[in-house]
């Protein structure tokens, strides 16, 4: 009784360590671009690229919310083929990469994908990591490097081609309560998860952001429609956690966030231009 009691009051110092509840920054008031502030001439330019978009289950999302928007907006004209086979017309194609908890082999993939594909160099390529992708012990250094040396390699042998990064996904994280329980069942929390992916993306925005393309899902998945930003402190840090209300099951975006996204992606591509 009295060593459950003491690992009781350890796990409990444990949780008070990691923070407290999830918070969130003041609201802005900012909104995000629309559909309408893309020129006729932004998306006829895009209608006439071709894109490749590596993914797993939340890419899936978004395509699904693609598919929604062009639906309701049939201007865009853009083509959406579900292939790893780029080397036709222009359109916006994707596809399932890799495995889901094995990164590298989605950018290997990518860079298959790219290199049979986009032999002229034009066009846009691009992989998302899933948030199952990292675990609270994962190397985020060794996985950004690998990353970018790939990438790094890729731009060289294609140097007219267009690559986006992304930031990792969030989860929704639990509550000091649900942090307890975890604790008590020694399993690990999405706290500790979305600490990994927050550094992970510190990496690559430092890295990338103001030089060359970055879609950052993290940050429009941790943001309120009124700005606000939702984060807990772990030690100095801030970081950042997906709005419960953009999921269902606390990793997948929703209905509602899926068309979200859908949409600021496709404003994204439409206004890089040209990728020659």
């Amino acid at each position: 009784m009295r060593a459950a009691r003491a690992w009781l009051v350890a796990a409990t110092a444990g949780v008070v360590a990691c923070g407290g509840e999830v918070r969130q920054t003041a609201a802005t008031g900012e909104r995000l671009p629309t559909l309408q502030d893309v020129s006729e001439a932004q998306w006829a330019a895009l209608a006439h690229e071709r894109v490749f978009f590596g993914h797993q289950s939340v890419g899936r999302n978004i395509m699904e919310g693609v598919a929604e928007v062009l639906a309701a907006n049939p201007r865009i004209g853009l083509r959406v083929v579900e292939s790893k086979d780029v080397a036709g017309a222009p359109g916006f194609y994707h596809a399932l990469v890799g495995r889901n908890e094995h990164p590298v082999e989605k950018v290997d993939e990518l860079v298959r994908v790219a290199d049979s594909a986009f032999v002229a160099d034009s066009g846009v390529a691009m992989v998302k990591f899933c948030y199952v992708d990292v675990q609270p012990n994962t190397d985020v250094g060794a996985l950004f490097d690998g990353y970018r040396q790939r990438m790094d390699a890729l731009r060289v042998r294609h140097p007219g081609l267009t690559i986006v990064h992304f930031t990792m996904p969030l989860t929704a994280s639990e509550n000091w309560k649900g942090v307890l329980m975890n604790r008590l069942r020694r399993q690990e929390s999405q706290r500790d998860r979305n600490v990994v992916r927050s550094r992970y993306n510190a990496l690559l925005l430092a890295h990338y952001q103001g030089k060359e393309p970055v879609f950052d899902i993290a940050r429009l998945e941790s943001t309120r429609p009124d700005g606000a930003r939702l984060f807990f402190e772990r030690g100095a840090d801030s970081v950042f956690t997906m709005v419960p209300e953009y999921t269902d099951d606390g990793g997948h975006l929703n209905a509602a966030s899926r068309r979200m996204v859908a949409e600021q992606l496709l404003i994204f591509l439409a206004r890089l231009g040209p990728s020659r």
